[in-house]
């Protein structure tokens, strides 16, 4: 079996996740039952049906003593044998409960997954019962994008019983969401929501204007007019406007002039963030006003004894109106991109047509992956196993990458790229029509349980 992640990076060196899979029909609103012996594939470490019910293949099937429903129960069940069913479809992506329906006396633990294993759901702890009678079910709640899937359940021990599996549809999300996409429910399993920000107004207290620049990169300036709150988004513009040179609070030194202003928002020091899940829904400037910019939503932290620079990304570039791009940017004791190309290249370039309408970007980050979401749908993975040079380093990367363990800033900004990076990042600027505006309609920051936010 594989593993079929939504973006190789670096093959996986990890043990295969064992492929359980479920087939299961479509799924309505109500709760679904599956017999655990109406599988399509398996794999069983013994010949035989030791129960001698229902089949004649390898599976061992018995008449069942669990008075919940269900002829028959899967047992003998040994590490390592999965059950496999095929197209599970889920029709809203949302919150559900898996549970399943097993017995065993000294406890056990099997695994829920789905698509062969590509995409782990958790263990299902099985508590002792001290006999083969007592019957439990065990619950995992678990978050499911919308789409045809395969479940299933992969066994970690001896010795239990296993009858049947419901997937659950959990309760109608809170009426007052933002503005999304179909089958948005703004529920995670594993998260929290801390901020819910509708840019109804500029909330001081949790946003702060930048007033430096992208480095040499960059010929604007960010100014505070470049930052503006109209009609429930936030915008920021850039403006064919002469910015005279003066102090950098940000850069904490003298800035140049610029014959351009342009806009950056970042959470206050006190908001910093560590782990979790970002969304926005966000619009890049129409395709025939704006050829060359960058409009962004990251994370960011550039400081410390080393000096570590650890940024994760989404931007959308003028010259590729189609598509995103999602980064991670790591490097210790540098001052500019270049130097962090010894910590690897992780930026990738994913189609999503178009990027300048409405659409709802996520990042969730973890202590041992990143994943890259547009409007629900999982499009990168980035796992510490993958950059961490081991067995071997990917080109050009010399050094360990860690996956950002420290408290940064969350930031957006817009603005235009130099002539000599343009064609290669940003776009060329010969069709921008100043003002440009890249808008954002609201931003939402959850906490991973694992890891909370003390400061929210």
């Amino acid at each position: 079996m594989r593993h079929a992640f939504s973006l190789f990076i670096k093959q996986s060196t990890l043990p295969l996740l064992g492929s359980a899979l479920f087939g299961l029909c479509a799924l309505p609103a109500h709760a679904v039952v599956f017999q655990a012996e109406s599988y399509n594939s398996y794999y069983d470490t013994s010949a035989g049906n030791s129960g001698g019910k229902y089949r004649t293949d390898n599976v061992d099937i018995e008449n069942t003593n669990d008075p919940t429903g269900g002829t028959y129960n899967v047992g003998w069940i040994e590490p390592n044998e999965w059950l496999a069913y095929s197209n599970l479809v889920i029709p809203t992506t949302g919150s559900y409960t898996i549970k399943m329906r097993v017995v065993s006396p000294a406890g056990a633990t099997a695994a829920v997954d789905l698509n062969g294993g590509s995409i782990p759901l958790g263990d299902m702890v099985i508590p002792a019962a001290g006999n083969w009678t007592n019957w439990t079910t065990v619950t995992k709640t678990v978050n499911l994008n919308a789409g045809t899937y395969s479940l299933g359940v992969f066994s970690k021990s001896t010795g239990w019983n296993f009858n049947w599996i419901e997937v659950v549809a959990n309760s109608t999300p809170p009426s007052n969401l933002p503005t999304a996409y179909p089958g948005y429910t703004g529920v995670y399993s594993g998260y929290t929501l801390k901020l819910d920000e509708r840019f109804n107004s500029l909330n001081t207290a949790i946003w702060a204007k930048g007033d430096g620049a992208v480095g040499g990169e960059s010929i604007c300036r960010f100014q505070p007019q470049g930052v503006q709150v109209v009609n429930g988004n936030l915008e920021l513009v850039i403006r064919n406007q002469y910015v005279a040179g003066s102090y950098s609070y940000d850069h904490k030194a003298e800035k140049g002039a610029y014959n351009y202003s342009c806009g950056e928002l970042r959470t206050v020091p006190s908001k910093r963030i560590k782990y979790g899940r970002i969304e926005t829904r966000m619009k890049a400037p129409a395709r025939n006003v704006a050829t060359g910019y960058i409009s962004s939503l990251f994370t960011y932290k550039h400081e410390g004894s080393p000096r570590e620079w650890e940024e994760i990304d989404v931007e959308l570039e003028g010259g590729r109106p189609d598509k995103f791009q999602a980064n991670l940017i790591y490097g210790v004791n540098v001052v500019d991109w270049n130097g962090t190309r010894q910590w690897g290249a992780w930026e990738h370039k994913i189609d999503i047509a178009p990027a300048d309408q409405w659409r709802v970007y996520a990042i969730e980050w973890t202590p041992s992956a990143i994943k890259w979401y547009v409007d629900g749908v999982l499009l990168k993975t980035l796992d510490q196993n993958w950059i961490d040079c081991n067995p071997s380093c990917v080109a050009p990367q010399v050094s360990y990458t860690p996956i950002p363990d420290n408290l940064t800033e969350l930031m957006m900004n817009f603005w235009i790229p130099n002539d000599g990076i343009q064609n290669v990042f940003g776009g060329n600027k010969y069709g921008n029509v100043y003002p440009m505006v890249t808008q954002y309609d609201w931003i939402r920051i959850y906490q991973l349980n694992t890891h909370p936010l003390t400061n929210w």
